[in-house]
């Protein structure tokens, strides 16, 4: 009886004491986040030690640059940088009449100028459009019928907004991230146009089926090509049925295309994660750069679907570990042996290696590091708590070892996913402004919109422009050929034409 209480204190003792290590980590990383640096980068104490005691040739392995004292000192105000094809307006100062008159009597000439350039802001112009569609009739009072002019094409036709005035709020909202409220409030303010928030809600809403079609052939070119990427951020919607207004559903961010034809597109999602992944990527054959997530196991199970894992996912959990602890000890040696990883393809990015040469080097030099990681996590797996901070990274990176290590094998592919989680940091900004979807209708807006603009930008495009041809062109598009023709591979950059 005893020993059967000594054992049941024993597992009391052990499941408190991972308890305990468990919120001293959480506590750890509530302070940092509260008061400390957000940033991952890592620095070596071993390899400062060797900066500090050991010969100056001794080379120190970095990815990111080690943080170093810097001394105040006057700095020459820069120059803004411009571009150069901006509107110049040129003002001629001229010299007074009297500095004009040489001492010798003669008038003098002008030989030059002295130049300086300044940047100048116009304020936007905001106007009303009155058309005036022509009504003509036989001057001999004949009874033919009355004819008057066709009205213009729109793409919404019962909107009295322009093509230019509907470009301006979706990039007002989504690229430059202001709220609609707040938009508003500066068009009444400014000038004297009232219309409600609501309403340029709605017209945004309704710019879904025009521009859908831009969206599938979109899509269609992620679908074909063998290499995506996929990550995903937290969406509130108020006003979705059967849940609560504090619900948070998904956002997915979707990257793939040829290198030419590269594209960028979001959609929202509320439910049945792994369903909706699955439907979406339905005939994609390839390689798919995703997170850890459970969401992704459906489609990691077909035969032509090969998960490539991002390995700064698992960086990142002994990241936290090595930053909450202060003893230099195995996850700070998992970072030494990722900083490794990480310098070989900062190198190959610096050199513009092609996919070929990429893949040579990894296998030359990035494949015998990962067969010793993998080696070093398998012996040191046994050695820690299983249900420890630490005991979850181990865990996290042996189960994801096949997918973590597969950009290897692959020049195509890179080492993580960071490349898309870049995209989704567009997003977070802007819902730290508008907050939240009010419908479900709002939600796929922001997704069809933010597709493409940020698609546009990727290519080149000046936002707005390049919304107000697509905008102007659709009610013209008759074909496939039509539409394709508005993608932004096939548009020339930053023209009105």
């Amino acid at each position: 009886m005893h020993k059967i209480e000594l054992d049941t204190y024993k597992q009391r003792c052990e499941q408190y004491f991972h308890a305990h290590e468990q919120m001293r980590h959480q506590l750890q990383e509530l302070l940092r986040y509260r008061f400390g640096k957000k940033s991952e980068r890592f620095v070596d104490d071993e390899s400062l030690q060797a900066l500090l005691f050991d010969s100056p040739a001794t080379d120190v392995e970095a990815t990111e640059p080690t943080e170093s004292v810097t001394v105040a000192s006057h700095h020459r105000q820069k120059t803004p940088r411009v571009d150069k094809s901006l509107p110049t307006r040129i003002d001629i100062i001229p010299v007074s009449d009297a500095d004009r008159q040489c001492s010798c009597g003669c008038q003098k000439t002008v030989i030059g100028y002295e130049f300086k350039t300044l940047v100048n802001y116009v304020p936007e112009v905001c106007e009303l459009v009155e058309q005036r569609r022509e009504r003509v009739a036989c001057p001999q009072g004949c009874e033919a019928e009355v004819i008057t002019a066709p009205a213009p094409l729109h793409i919404l036709p019962k909107v009295k907004a322009t093509e230019s005035f509907l470009a301006f709020l979706v990039t007002r909202k989504l690229d430059d991230r202001q709220p609609l409220y707040h938009l508003e409030k500066q068009l009444e303010a400014r000038h004297g146009i009232d219309v409600s928030r609501q309403t340029m809600a709605r017209w945004m809403i309704d710019l879904i089926e025009p521009l859908q079609p831009l969206f599938n052939l979109l899509k269609d070119e992620v679908i074909d090509y063998p290499i995506a990427s996929c990550d995903a951020t937290t969406l509130q919607v108020l006003n979705e049925p059967n849940r609560a207004a504090t619900t948070k559903s998904q956002l997915y961010c979707m990257r793939g295309g040829p290198p030419d034809k590269s594209v960028i597109l979001y959609e929202y999602n509320a439910l049945l994660h792994k369903v909706f992944i699955s439907d979406w990527f339905q005939g994609f054959s390839g390689y798919l750069h995703v997170d850890g997530g459970n969401c992704f196991d459906s489609l990691g199970a077909q035969a032509d679907v090969q998960l490539s894992y991002c390995n700064a996912h698992a960086r990142r959990k002994f990241e936290a570990v090595a930053k909450a602890s202060k003893k230099n000890g195995l996850a700070a040696e998992a970072l030494r042996k990722y900083k490794a990883l990480y310098k070989i393809e900062r190198e190959a990015k610096e050199a513009e290696l092609t996919p070929e040469q990429r893949y040579a080097r990894r296998q030359r030099d990035s494949k015998p590091l990962m067969e010793q990681f993998k080696h070093w996590l398998d012996e040191h797996w046994p050695t820690v708590l299983p249900q420890s901070p630490l005991g979850n990274a181990f865990a996290y990176a042996i189960n994801r070892w096949e997918g973590l290590s597969r950009f290897v094998d692959d020049g195509r592919l890179e080492i993580d996913n960071n490349h898309t989680e870049r995209e989704i940091k567009p997003v977070v900004i802007a819902r730290k402004n508008f907050l939240f979807c009010a419908s479900v209708d709002g939600a796929k807006a922001l997704s069809l919109h933010f597709s493409l603009l940020r698609t546009a930008k990727l290519h080149g495009h000046e936002p707005y422009r390049y919304y107000v041809r697509v905008l102007k062109s659709i009610p013209h598009c008759k074909t496939v050929a039509d539409y394709e023709a508005l993608l932004p591979w096939n548009m020339a950059v930053n023209s009105d034409e």
